[in-house]
This record gives C-alpha cells, sequence and structure tokens, in this order.
C-alpha cells in the first residue's frame, strides 16, 4: 500500500488549512512505494519467515492439529512456487485471510502462522465450532522471495500464459522496471471475469484482470467458498504501508484499518449488480478487529489505532478487498506501520495483528459483530486532512423548455469572464446560443451547483463561426478570472497532423492549459455539425467519447486518462475564441455515480433550413475607404425584409472581440449603418463584417470587399 513517509505527513497536517482539499488528493493517493528492495529475503532479520520455513510451518501446524487443518496448494506462482491455503475449523460461516499479496509487507503472514499454530493446540476451540478459518500465507511467494512490492514476471512472460492479448498495450499496474504486477491491483467483482485485448491497458479507478497466477488463485479459492457456505462472511487483507502519525499528534501509527474503499455507500454503480454489497457490515468487522487489538493492549487502549487514508472520492474495486467486499463479505484492511527492508522484525507489531484477528474470529462465533454499530468506526482516530464528503447520487437535465426565448436562460449563472448577454434562448429547435468573446468565459447551472467526486456531463452541442475549437463541456470548475481551474472537453477542427481533427480532455489549473488526453476520431470534425459530447470522472479516471447526432453512441471511450488531483467545483460550459457561436441544444448531468441523462435520438426533430447562400447581397463598401477622425463610412446591404442586422469592425492584429453595433431597415429588406473615425486611432486594412439573425437564430455573416484605412 501506499507509503507516506513521517515528515511529508506533517507537511500535510501543518499546511492543510491552505491546501485545498482537491490538492490533497495528490498528498494521500495510493501509489506504489518507492522503497527500495532487498536483493532477497536472505538480507532480512532471519527471524522473518522465508518460503521454505512457512511450508515448513504450515506442515508442522498441519500434523499438530490432529487432522483439524486442512492444506492445499491452491495455485503456483510463475517462478514454482506452490500457493498454499490452510483450513481449520467446522463453522458454518468462514473467515478467509491472507498476507504478503505485496512481497515487502510480511507480519501479516507471521500472525496468520501464530493464529494457526494457537488453534491447532487447542487454545480457542470455541472459535472453531462456530468459525471456518482459511489462511493464505504468503500469496506473493515469489516477491516475498525477493522483497519487492510485485511478483516477478515479464510481459514477455504473461503473453506466455495469456497469448490472446499478445496485441493488447500492457496492463497499468505491471511495473516494467521491477518487472512484475502489483496484485493487489490484479482483481474483479465479476469472479469469472477474463480479459479482452480492447479492456487493456485501464486506469487505476477500474477494475484488474485477473493476469496473475496469484489472484486467479485466490478468485478461485473464494469462489469454492462461496459455493460451500454461500457467502464469505468475512475477508481480512494484511498489509503494510508507511510510518505516518495520528492527525494532529506525535504519536506514530501503528495499525490502521478500512473498508473497502467503493465511493458512497449507496453507489449506483454498484447497488444492481452486487445487491449484497455492504459497507456498513464491513465497518462492524472493523470495529471487531479494533476491540481486538484494544484488549490487547495495555489498559485496554491502543494508542496508534487509526482508520487508513482512503478520501471519499476513491473507488476501488479493482482491488482484492473491494472485489470480495462487493461479493458481500465484510471485508477488512489491516495496514501495519513500515515496510521491508525498511523496517525491521517487531513481535509486539505482529502480536497486535494476531490480537485483531481473534477480535474478528470470536465477534463472529458470538455473534456480537452483528449488534455492532457500523458508524462508531469513524470514532477510530484518523492521520489524514479532511476532504469533502462526495456528492449525492442525482441527475439533472437541461432541454430548456420554459426559458423564455430571446432572453438569457433562468437558473444560469456566470463565471470567471462570463457576461450574461451572451446567453440567449433561441428556437426551432429550443436551445441555448453562447456568443464568445475574448478570455476565458464559463457559464454554470446553479441547479446543480456544487459538485464533489464522480462526475458525468453530456451535451448536445454545435460549434459556429469558430476558428479551430467547436466547444468547450466540463465539470469541477472553480477559480476567478486569469485563475480558472476546471476539467473540459473539446473537440478541434482537422489540421496537417490530425486529417480528421481531435477530441480532448482539458485541464485549466490556474489559468494554464493542459492536455490531459487526446485522440482522433473516426468521423471528421466540423464547423456547424451537432455532436453528442460525453465527459465523465470515475473516481481517478476520467473519460470521453464524442460522436455525430444520429449515429450511434461509440461502445468504447474515445479518450481515457486519469487526474486525481481536482474533484470538486461546477458543472458547465466555457470557450475562449472571440466571434464563435456555441449551440447547446441539452445538456444532462449525472452525480455521485449516476449515468447522465441524454438527449433522445429525435431531440432536435426536424432541422429548420439553413439561410440560403447570397442571403446578403450588394454589400458595401465594395471597394476600400480612407477616412480620418470625424469621417464616417456608410455600410449597407439588401437581404430579406425583418431581420435582425448589425455590424462590426475587425481591427487588424488584434484578438478583441469587436462590438456589434446595430443597423437598421430604412426600407424593405435594405439595411444601413455608419461608422465614424475616432481620434489617436491609426489602422490599415480594417474589415467591416455584417450580420443578420432570423426568427430562428440562424446566422448569416459577410465581409464587405472594401476594407477601411483610418490615418
Amino acid at each position: 500500500m501506499k507509503a507516506i513517509i513521517g515528515k511529508f505527513l506533517v507537511i500535510i497536517l501543518i499546511f492543510s488549512v491552505l491546501i485545498q482539499p482537491k490538492e490533497i488528493f495528490a498528498l494521500l493517493e495510493e501509489e506504489e512505494d518507492e522503497v527500495p528492495s532487498a536483493q532477497s529475503i536472505e538480507e532480512l532479520d532471519d527471524r522473518w519467515t522465508n518460503y521454505e520455513e512457512m511450508v515448513e510451518e504450515l506442515l508442522r501446524i498441519e500434523e499438530l492439529s490432529d487432522g483439524q487443518l486442512d492444506l492445499e496448494v491452491i495455485g503456483e506462482s510463475h517462478h514454482g512456487r506452490d500457493i498454499y491455503s490452510a483450513r481449520i475449523g467446522e463453522g458454518d460461516q468462514v473467515l478467509l485471510i491472507d498476507s504478503e499479496i505485496h512481497g515487502n509487507e510480511k507480519s501479516g503472514t507471521e500472525a496468520i502462522i501464530d493464529m494457526l499454530d494457537s488453534l491447532a493446540n487447542g487454545e480457542r476451540d470455541h472459535i472453531l465450532e462456530e468459525v471456518t478459518i482459511v489462511a493464505v500465507p504468503k500469496l506473493n511467494p515469489d516477491g516475498a522471495e525477493l522483497v519487492k512490492r510485485q511478483n516477478d514476471i515479464s510481459w514477455e512472460e504473461v503473453l506466455e500464459y495469456h497469448p490472446h492479448l499478445e496485441e493488447a498495450e500492457p496492463a497499468w499496474y505491471h511495473n516494467e522496471s521491477r518487472n512484475g504486477f502489483d496484485i493487489n491491483r490484479d482483481f474483479h467483482p465479476d469472479l469469472d471475469f477474463e480479459a479482452e485485448a480492447s479492456d487493456l491497458p485501464g486506469t487505476s479507478a477500474h477494475y484488474g484482470f485477473y493476469l496473475t497466477n496469484e489472484a486467479r488463485a485466490l478468485a478461485d479459492l473464494y469462489q469454492e467458498l462461496q459455493g460451500e457456505f454461500g457467502i464469505v462472511e468475512a475477508y481480512v487483507n494484511l498489509h503494510h504501508m508507511g510510518t505516518p502519525k495520528l492527525e494532529g499528534t506525535d504519536q506514530d501509527v501503528s495499525i490502521a484499518l478500512s473498508h473497502p474503499p467503493l465511493g458512497p455507500d449507496n453507489n449506483p454503480k454498484y447497488v444492481d449488480d452486487y445487491p449484497e454489497w455492504d459497507q456498513d457490515k464491513s465497518r462492524r468487522y472493523n470495529l471487531a478487529a479494533a476491540e481486538g487489538i484494544h484488549g490487547h493492549a495495555e489498559e485496554g487502549h491502543e494508542a496508534g489505532l487509526a482508520r487508513y487514508s482512503y478520501p471519499s472520492t476513491f473507488d476501488l474495486s479493482g482491488i482484492a478487498l473491494g472485489a470480495f467486499g462487493l461479493n458481500g463479505s465484510g471485508a477488512v484492511l489491516f495496514e501495519m506501520a513500515g515496510q521491508q527492508p525498511q523496517v525491521p522484525y517487531d513481535q509486539e507489531l505482529i502480536d497486535k495483528v494476531t490480537a485483531g484477528l481473534w477480535g474478528i474470529a470470536e465477534s463472529m462465533t458470538d455473534g456480537s459483530v452483528h449488534e455492532m454499530d457500523g458508524d462508531a468506526f469513524y470514532d477510530i482516530p484518523k492521520y489524514w486532512p479532511d476532504t469533502p464528503p462526495v456528492s449525492d447520487p442525482t441527475e439533472h437535465e437541461f432541454d430548456f423548455t420554459g426559458d423564455p426565448v430571446g432572453e438569457m436562460p433562468q437558473q444560469w449563472s456566470t463565471m470567471w469572464q462570463g457576461e450574461e448577454d451572451q446567453l440567449t434562448i433561441l428556437d426551432d429547435p429550443l436551445r441555448l446560443q453562447h456568443s464568445v468573446r475574448s478570455g476565458v468565459r464559463g457559464f454554470t447551472s446553479d441547479i446543480v451547483g456544487e459538485l464533489y467526486g464522480s462526475t458525468e456531463v453530456f451535451g448536445l452541442v454545435r460549434g459556429e463561426h469558430i476558428q479551430n475549437k467547436v466547444f468547450e463541456l466540463g465539470f469541477h470548475m472553480s477559480g476567478s478570472p486569469g485563475s480558472e481551474n476546471g476539467i473540459y472537453a473539446d473537440a478541434l477542427l482537422p489540421n496537417d497532423e490530425f486529417e480528421n481533427g481531435t477530441v480532448r480532455i482539458m485541464q485549466r489549473r490556474g489559468g494554464a492549459n493542459t492536455t490531459l488526453g487526446i485522440a482522433e476520431p473516426d468521423f471528421e470534425v466540423a464547423e456547424g455539425e451537432w455532436y453528442r459530447v460525453l465527459l465523465q470522472r470515475d473516481a481517478a479516471a476520467l473519460q470521453l467519447k464524442v460522436w455525430p447526432d444520429g449515429e450511434e453512441e461509440p461502445s468504447n471511450w474515445q479518450v481515457v486518462t486519469t487526474e486525481n488531483t481536482m474533484y470538486g467545483g461546477k458543472v458547465g460550459f466555457s470557450h475562449n475564441t472571440p466571434g464563435a457561436m456555441n449551440e447547446f441544444a441539452y445538456i444532462g448531468v449525472g452525480v455521485g455515480g449516476k449515468r447522465a441523462p441524454h438527449a433522445d435520438d429525435d431531440h432536435l426533430g426536424d432541422p429548420v433550413e439553413p439561410p440560403e447562400e447570397g442571403l446578403i447581397t450588394n454589400l458595401l463598401p465594395s471597394e476600400d475607404v480612407s477616412l480620418t477622425a470625424g469621417q464616417s463610412v456608410k455600410i449597407s446591404f439588401d437581404s430579406e425584409p425583418g431581420l435582425d442586422a448589425v455590424f462590426s469592425i475587425r481591427l487588424p492584429l488584434t484578438s478583441q472581440s469587436p462590438t456589434e453595433l446595430p443597423m437598421w431597415e430604412s426600407s424593405p429588406g435594405n439595411y444601413v449603418g455608419y461608422w465614424t473615425a475616432i481620434r489617436n486611432l491609426s489602422v490599415q486594412g480594417a474589415e467591416i463584417e455584417v450580420k443578420v439573425t432570423d426568427e430562428h437564430g440562424n446566422e448569416t455573416r459577410e465581409t464587405a470587399e472594401g476594407r477601411l484605412t483610418i490615418h
């Protein structure tokens, strides 16, 4: 598990009041530890039990038990080491325990051996009448012998086991430099799952693929126990972590406990597919472990006991704890302080772990675990700064029904440099028009408000008069002008590198833009076309798909990436290309695992015929005009009667959005306007653009052939 060195955590605690919660995630995210490995277990304190010694110990305990303990080989590591399970007891409820899923986290194996030895000696026979205990010590025997987190297998060797994945990218949790998998990321709640090439590489927010012998062996054992007992009542995953201190104190953490990190208790992502999932049950089993640890301590209190640091947005169904928790087990994570080889053998710590295991087994025996208040788990001290709770699952849709045509939509607000008169409701089809000006200008929904955690936004959108970027639609919007933050999707027109254009996931942080992910779609991005856009944050994963309206939604995401520092803010849209027009016919928002509502396939109805070419004729001036301060130029053209008409003067070498000035209909179909040169303005080659808008909101623009020179 994640190593957080003490001085690093102190920095978090001291400055947490200065850091936005979204930024704390960069400090708390579970990552592979970077501590160096020993070359082999032979370099460690000889009190640690190596693989051969473990096998000898298990055989000794089996003989000692006088037939009570059954030893079974459940799998084989890549290097040919048998993976053992040890089973003892005749109870009708089963407790499954494993250790050393990471080969440099060794205390759990010692605790399992101590527990099995005690049971074989008849010290707690009353437990064996009610509970069947199944333990898998050293699940990762190859990594254990090398004292490294991963197992020991190259990707080329993986393909020998899974040749159908030859065309796939390596799974994201295979570490080439360390030549192996983080086995704890190789799980899936569908215990029969078999990966296809299209599933890989995946991300940290997604399920694992059962590519390792070790994960497959444990999942198969779990299924066998399901078949026998109906449900695996409790599952314990024994790990090590870093060496943090309790929040706001100098107290070292000895053991941290956690239930599965699966987002909110009622996460819509799982409730239908995994009806046995019960987070409160897992919290009760964590409390049982805590009671055992406290009961072992002097004066009945273990000062170093803590809750493990899983922030509220973490959703890790691809770890063993998450996969088995979703299958109905009361799942408990033990994280012991320190990893090997940096932290030496500590019998006192091992005894605390064993005491926690006894606490679980005893509570299953007398049934007290079922009477515990799961919420009391949150009374256990923690060692990390608070993060906001994730938003409750909700969904919202905006088709702008009821918004007055010709006015700004109701319950939408400006953000950053946005101005209210940039938004207008148009009809046929009913839609929201965003007239883009210079600067980053955003607009957000008052109804949705501030969100935190997993979010999905859908949009039915098109772009007109764009230079390159068709739209911006996103979430996690926050900040102020010049220091804007957010995650957004956009689409760019074709260029020399991408003949179809691109779709991208972008991040704004402090006003600076970063491309998080990019893909070339299988259609050509074009101006004036309606597109369906779906942008999703699922825990740490960001995913995007864009497709033309009228076509089927793609089955796969076009862009998949991860981002773990920005989880809060508002939902909305933005743009910064002066003169561009965005139109949204529908926006849907899903929160907290809910899917975003989509527009119906026929939402746009029969398309309104666009204005005919040549709608603007006889545009004057047709020749260049030279002006001095105080002189005026007449601008005129012919078109259909009854249109709204404006003109603007586009100055060269400036990105500033020009001001639109009104024209009037001097006679049916003839439109006139005047512009007067001002003092202290010297320009050569200014363009005159006119625009007409019909009753449906369709626009036509034309640029006069004559240019302006101002002296």
